[in-house]
């Protein structure tokens, strides 16, 4: 799946606006919430619901914020809910019938931490651009059955 430019910028700029900044663990999470949508052919924002496995604590619990604006799945609807858990990130999606569960691999290259962290502006921005528009099989995002938990 490639994110095409526009609709990167559209996540990007909410999402931005919606947590206050650009950062490592809110891009993870727009990944996760394009995979799902795209996985489970969810038609419109209500067609989804969410339970996320994170670290309550920030950053790792911005992750919950990029899924929320990309995935269209809110607290404040209560078509998402999260679940701690110190030592991964996931998500369990639904629509219908249909379910897919996204992890986060275990070990994030240090070109992204570093490039989303440390950059400058223009670079977490390119950064970010990167890891969304990456094909599916070389993000750092992926399927795996809901029995890994």
């Amino acid at each position: 799946m490639m994110i095409a430019d526009k609709m990167l910028g559209v996540l990007l700029a909410r999402a931005v606006e919606f947590h206050g900044h650009l950062g490592p663990f809110l891009v993870l999470g727009i990944r996760m919430g394009v995979i799902a949508r795209s996985m489970l052919k969810a038609q419109n924002h209500n067609d989804l619901t969410a339970i996320m496995f994170v670290n309550p604590k920030p950053p790792v619990s911005s992750t919950v914020d990029g899924v929320q604006v990309a995935s269209g799945c809110t607290l404040g609807k209560g078509t998402i809910r999260v679940s701690e858990s110190a030592d991964h990130i996931a998500g369990e999606f639904h629509a219908g019938n249909r379910t897919c569960t996204i992890t986060v691999k275990p070990k994030l290259p240090n070109w992204f931490l570093h490039g989303l962290m440390n950059g400058t502006e223009k670079e977490v921005l390119e950064t970010a651009e990167t890891v969304l528009a990456r094909p599916d099989e070389e993000s750092q995002v992926g399927d795996v059955p809901p029995a890994s938990f």
